[in-house]
C-alpha cells in the first residue's frame, strides 16, 4: 500500500502509540509521588524564585535543598497552570510517542518489514513502560536518543567534518544539565565511547578516531560536556547534590527505582527479551565490522541489572544500535536472500519532512483543544488524567482540605508512607508533612531508619516527637503498623477511614499511649 506525500509510515506510529499511552497511561503515568511535589516546586519558583532550603517539611525545615529538576519542573508547573492534570499527561504521552515514533522510522529505513518493526517496537515499549510516569525524567529518554544516534552516525560516516555533529550535543547538556540529573548518563555514554574509539584506533579496529589529535580534541569535547552541569542557577550545589543520591547505597533497599532488576517480576520479562535479542543480533555481526557505539547497550544493560531505573535507557540505546548494526549481521543477509518480503535493504521512498510532523500535529493540537475548552472526550478530551484511590489517598482529600491549618495554627503531619508526603504537598500545602520521596534531602540513612521504623512503631513515634516535636495530625496507610499504632493511642482521633488510608487528628498535647 502506498501512503499519501503527506503521510510518513513515522506519523502512523506516532499516532498509534499516542493513542496507546493516552488509553493505558490516564492513572499509570500518576503513580510517582515526584508528579505531585514537582509541580508545586515549579510552581514556587515561579512565584518566589528558586529555593535553597526544603520548604514542605518539619523535620527538615529550612535546611540546605536545592530543586535540581527546577527547568522540568517549572515547564510542568506551566502546563499544569494551562490545563492540569490533563495537559500534563498530553505533554508527557506526545514526548514518549516522539520518541518511539522516531526509532520506529529509524527501524523501517534499515529495510525490515514492518510487521518485524513493530514487534521489536513492541518489546522495547514494555521493557521501558514501568519507568513512564509524568516526571522530568521523560526529558532522560529523548535525550539519551539523541545522543546514542549521534554516536552511532559519528561511528559509521567519516566525512572531513566528521565531528561537527558531536559539538552540538553542548547546547544539549546545558539544558538537559536543568532538567533531570540524567546528564550524567549522557555524559558518561560519550566519555566511554571517545575513550573506546581511542583504543579501537590503537588496536587498528574501525573507530572514527585517526590520529592523537582527534583524540585530543573529543577528549576536550568530553570536558566541556562536564562543565555543562555548572551552567546552572544552583552552579555546584547542583553537581553536590546529584552525589548525595548516588552516593547513598541504602536507597537500593527502599526505593524501587534504585533497586537491582528483579528477574521474576514480570516488568523485566520483556528487559530479559530486549536483551536476548539484542545479543542474537550482536552475536551475528562479523568481530571485524564491531563498532564501539553497538557495544554501549552492553554497558547499559549491566547498568539496568544494578538498578531497575536504567531500563528505559537501555531500551532506547538498544533500539538504536539494533537499527545501527542490523545490516552488518549475517541475519539480515539470509533475511535479504532467503525472504526478501520480511527485509529489502534501501526499501522505502523519501518524503518532505513536514509530512512526518503534520498528523502528529494536528491530533495533539486537537486534543489540546478539546482540554482547554473542558470537552470530555475519552481518552482525549478534558477529565482523562485520573489519580487511582487505590494507589492515592483521594477518597479523604476532603476532610484533609477542610482541617488544612491556616498560617500560624499547628501544621506538623506524620505521613506513614513518603510516597504520601508529595500528594499532601500537592493537594493540602498547609501542612508540613513529616517525609516524602526527595532522597537527596533525607539521605539514604535516614530514610532506612524510616522504613525499619514500622517494625516497631511505637518506640520510633515516641522518639521523633521528642525530636521534632508533636504531631498535629497523621495521615497512615490503612492497616499499616503506624495505623494500628496510632488507632490504639488514646491521643488521636480518626477523622476519615477508607480502604487506602486514615487520616487522624492529635486529642491532647502528651506523648504516644500503649
Amino acid at each position: 500500500m502506498t501512503l499519501p506525500r503527506w503521510l510518513t509510515p513515522g506519523a502512523i506510529a506516532f499516532v498509534v502509540i499516542w493513542l496507546f499511552l493516552l488509553a493505558t497511561g490516564r492513572s499509570a503515568f500518576f503513580r510517582d509521588p515526584g508528579t505531585f511535589w514537582h509541580t508545586t516546586t515549579g510552581e514556587l519558583i515561579l512565584t518566589c524564585g528558586f529555593l535553597r532550603t526544603d520548604p514542605y517539611t518539619f523535620t527538615f525545615a529550612g535546611q540546605w535543598w536545592v530543586p535540581y529538576q527546577w527547568l522540568g519542573e517549572v515547564v510542568m508547573a506551566w502546563l499544569h497552570r494551562v490545563g492540569g492534570f490533563d495537559l500534563q499527561l498530553l505533554a508527557a504521552v506526545t514526548l514518549l510517542a516522539a520518541l518511539w515514533a522516531w526509532l520506529t522510522a529509524r527501524l523501517l529505513r534499515t529495510g525490515l518489514h514492518p510487521v518485524l518493526v513493530a514487534a521489536v517496537m513492541a518489546l522495547a515499549l514494555a521493557s521501558a513502560g514501568s519507568h513512564f510516569h509524568v516526571r522530568p525524567h521523560l526529558f532522560t529518554l529523548a535525550a539519551m536518543a539523541i545522543v546514542a544516534v549521534v554516536v552511532a552516525e559519528t561511528d559509521v560516516f567519516r566525512p572531513k567534518s566528521k565531528f561537527t555533529r558531536l559539538w552540538w550535543l553542548l547546547p544539549l547538556f546545558i539544558i538537559w544539565t536543568n532538567v533531570h540529573g540524567g546528564v550524567l548518563g549522557g555524559i558518561g555514554t560519550l566519555a566511554i565511547t571517545v575513550a573506546a574509539w581511542t583504543i579501537f584506533w590503537r588496536l587498528g579496529r574501525p573507530s572514527p578516531v585517526q590520529s592523537w589529535r582527534e583524540g585530543v580534541w573529543l577528549a576536550l569535547l568530553v570536558m566541556a560536556c562536564s562543565l555543562c552541569t555548572l551552567v546552572s542557577p544552583y552552579g555546584w550545589d547542583l553537581v553536590k547534590t546529584w552525589h548525595v543520591i548516588m552516593g547513598a547505597p541504602e536507597l537500593r533497599q527502599i526505593i524501587i527505582e534504585h533497586r537491582p532488576l528483579v528477574f521474576t517480576e514480570p516488568y523485566a520479562w520483556p528487559v530479559l527479551g530486549l536483551a536476548g535479542l539484542y545479543l542474537g543480533l550482536f552475536a551475528g555481526v562479523k568481530r571485524a565490522a564491531v563498532r564501539v557505539s553497538w557495544l554501549l547497550p552492553w554497558v547499559w544493560l549491566i547498568l539496568a541489572f544494578s538498578r531497575c531505573r536504567h531500563v528505559a535507557i537501555f531500551s532506547v540505546i538498544t533500539v538504536v544500535m539494533i537499527a545501527a548494526m542490523w545490516k552488518q549481521t549475517r541475519w539480515a543477509l539470509w533475511l535479504a536472500v532467503r525472504r526478501p518480503d520480511w527485509y529489502q535493504p534501501g526499501r522505502g521512498e523519501t518524503r518532505p519532512w513536514w509530512a512526518n510532523v503534520l498528523v502528529p500535529a494536528a491530533v495533539v493540537l486537537l486534543a489540546m483543544m478539546f482540554q482547554l475548552m473542558r470537552l470530555d472526550v475519552p481518552v482525549v478530551g478534558y477529565g482523562w488524567a485520573y489519580h487511582d484511590p487505590e494507589t492515592w489517598p483521594v477518597e479523604i482529600l476532603e476532610v484533609l482540605k477542610a482541617h488544612e491549618p491556616r498560617p500560624g495554627e499547628p501544621n506538623k503531619l506524620f505521613n506513614s508512607g513518603y510516597t504520601d508526603g508529595g500528594f499532601v504537598i500537592y493537594h493540602a500545602p498547609g501542612y508540613k508533612v513529616f517525609v516524602d520521596d526527595r532522597c537527596e534531602l533525607f539521605g539514604g540513612p535516614w530514610l532506612l531508619k524510616f522504613v525499619e521504623a514500622s517494625a516497631n512503631p511505637a518506640p520510633a513515634l515516641a522518639a521523633w516527637e521528642a525530636r521534632y516535636g508533636p504531631f498535629d495530625y497523621a495521615l497512615t496507610r490503612t492497616g499499616t503498623a503506624f495505623d494500628e499504632c496510632l488507632r490504639a493511642s488514646p491521643n488521636w482521633q480518626v477523622l476519615q477511614v477508607t480502604p487506602t488510608a486514615t487520616f487522624y487528628r492529635r486529642l491532647r498535647d502528651v506523648g504516644l499511649g500503649p
